[in-house]
Order: C-alpha cells, then sequence, then structure tokens
C-alpha cells in the first residue's frame, strides 16, 4: 500500500543536498527553528529589496533561478562560506522567490526525516484580503498526526500576522491548484481575480491551469521553478483560455483527488506521470523575469 507519509520523507532531485548533506546534520528537528534559520539565509529579490543595494539584486538577480537546493547551498557558501547556521547580514543572503523559500524548507525538514512537500498554489498578497491574489507556494508536512502547512515569510510582511504560527500556518489563507480549479470550475471564485491587473477571465483561467499543474508536478516528485513550463503547458498560446476537453476533464477528476488520503494521492501520482504530455523528465522551458527564456532537459541534467 502506498503511504505518503514515507514517499515524502524521501528526497527528490531538487531537494537533494548532495555532497552538502553532512553540513545539515546539526540543523535542528524544530520546524520553527528550520523557519528561522532559511529566513537567515535566503531573501525575498522583490519583498525585501529595500533591505539591498540595489547593485547588489542587478548583480546578483540570476539567483533566483537556482532550481536545485544543492545549487542553492553552493551559493550561500560562495557568499559566506562559514556554514549554513551562522546569522547573515541580508546582502550574505541568497536572492530568491517564495518557491525557493519553500523548497529549501521542505529540504531541510526532509534531510530532518520530517515528510514535506512543497505546493503551489494562491494566496491573498501579504495575507491581507485587500490585495489581489497572487502565486505562492507553501510546504506541506506531516506533524506525526495530520498534515499541517509551515509558512516561512511571515517575518518580512509589513503587517506582521502576530497571532498566525507559522508551523501551524492556517489553512484557509492559502489555496492548492486543486482548491482554485474547483472553485472556477464550480463557479464559486471568478476566474478574473487571477488575472492580476489584466482583469480577464481566460487569462486567469488559464494561470489556475498553470499553478495546478506545478502542485500536481510537485506532488509528484518535481518542484519546479515557478516560470516552469514543458508539454501541454506550451500548447496554448500564453494567456489563452484552455478549451481541450480532455484535459479539462482531467484537472476536473485530479482536483477532487485529496493527497493527504494514501490511495488518492497514489492515484493523483500515478495519473499525472502517465497523461500524456506532462512528463517532466525531458525539456523543461523557463521564462524567468531575470534570465528571459531557457530550457533545460531535466533528463540529461539527472542522469548523468
Amino acid at each position: 500500500m502506498f503511504d505518503p507519509i514515507h514517499h515524502y520523507r524521501q528526497h527528490t532531485e531538487v531537494t537533494l543536498s548532495a555532497s552538502y548533506s553532512s553540513q545539515l546534520d546539526d540543523l535542528p528537528n524544530d520546524v520553527e527553528e528550520l523557519i528561522s534559520i532559511v529566513q537567515n539565509l535566503l531573501i525575498h529579490y522583490q519583498t525585501e529589496k529595500d533591505k539591498l543595494n540595489p547593485d547588489i539584486i542587478s548583480m546578483r538577480n540570476t539567483e533566483i533561478d537556482s532550481r536545485c537546493v544543492s545549487l542553492m547551498l553552493k551559493k550561500l557558501l560562495l557568499l559566506d562560506d562559514s556554514g549554513f547556521l551562522n546569522p547573515r547580514p541580508p546582502e550574505k543572503r541568497l536572492l530568491s522567490t517564495c518557491r525557493d523559500f519553500s523548497v529549501l524548507l521542505c529540504s531541510f525538514m526532509r534531510h530532518k526525516n520530517i515528510p514535506a512537500r512543497v505546493r503551489y498554489g494562491f494566496a491573498h498578497y501579504q495575507y491581507s484580503d485587500e490585495c489581489p491574489m497572487h502565486d505562492h507556494t507553501l510546504v506541506e508536512y506531516w506533524n506525526g498526526t495530520r498534515w499541517l502547512y509551515a509558512e516561512s515569510r511571515l517575518n518580512v510582511f509589513p503587517k506582521p500576522l502576530l497571532s498566525v504560527n507559522p508551523s501551524d500556518f492556517p489553512q484557509h489563507l492559502f489555496f492548492s491548484g486543486a482548491e482554485i480549479w474547483r472553485h472556477i470550475r464550480q463557479g464559486t471564485m471568478n476566474e478574473r481575480i487571477f488575472s492580476g491587473y489584466r482583469f480577464d477571465d481566460g487569462y486567469g483561467q488559464w494561470i489556475v491551469r498553470n499553478l495546478f499543474f506545478l502542485d500536481l508536478a510537485s506532488l509528484a516528485g518535481y518542484e519546479p521553478l515557478i516560470w516552469d513550463s514543458w508539454g501541454i503547458l506550451l500548447e496554448e498560446e500564453p494567456g489563452m483560455r484552455v478549451t481541450d476537453v480532455q484535459q479539462l476533464d482531467f484537472l476536473d477528476r485530479m482536483a477532487l483527488l485529496d493527497p493527504c488520503l494514501p490511495d488518492e494521492c497514489n492515484e493523483l501520482i500515478t495519473s499525472f506521470n502517465n497523461y500524456n504530455g506532462l512528463s517532466y523528465q525531458g525539456k523543461v522551458h523557463s521564462f524567468s523575469p531575470v534570465s528571459g527564456a531557457y530550457c533545460v532537459d531535466l533528463y540529461a541534467k539527472w542522469s548523468k
């Protein structure tokens, strides 16, 4: 029988710390302490840019394309070779996105034998209801009795969520890709609110579809960059409504599966891996806001 608790203790190619593994043995077992360590190692290249000299951001902005944890750790030691546990000033932290915070925290949790997975979805910007919805990632982990969300960026918000526990983040503040897909298909949420300032229903549906696929990929074993695309994600023109009946039916079925239940999690992973055009083992196209468009052959990269 498939056991998601055992399954998500295992590293993926993305979360492997590789030759740096022994340097992580002194990491604490406590989730909130792990969150603090991640906050000391990474800095968001946009929401925390006021802490950095603009020249640093312009010279080092490609750090946000660090796909794998082993590369993050390598770059961190180049910035400061004293290790991963010592306090760092902002300029010695790696420029990152919310995805990188989640991936590094997930890696640290797995290193400490804590079942964890990165979830892709949506949240109000800085969790403020007055702000628009935007793409976001969190870590979902097993605390011994149930799956919880861990949020590693609460410390940087201008309006701190003082009553919120970062290691037991409220479920209602973050919507996974599957949750949003169900909402827009059932008409309980308007597609347009996910289109940013474009105010376009079709664009909103396309964005939700993309984030749902990224979430499925993460659950199936590949934690993508937030701007990764491959296979059927490249079939439509950017921003165009998805109308393929087979694809819509597949997404509707996947959105009903609960990854917290063993049989349904197994079905989700198996269905994703067997669906034509969804394999992430081949070429992945990235549309980076700093590096532009480029292509990576993951199969060649990871089979060496």
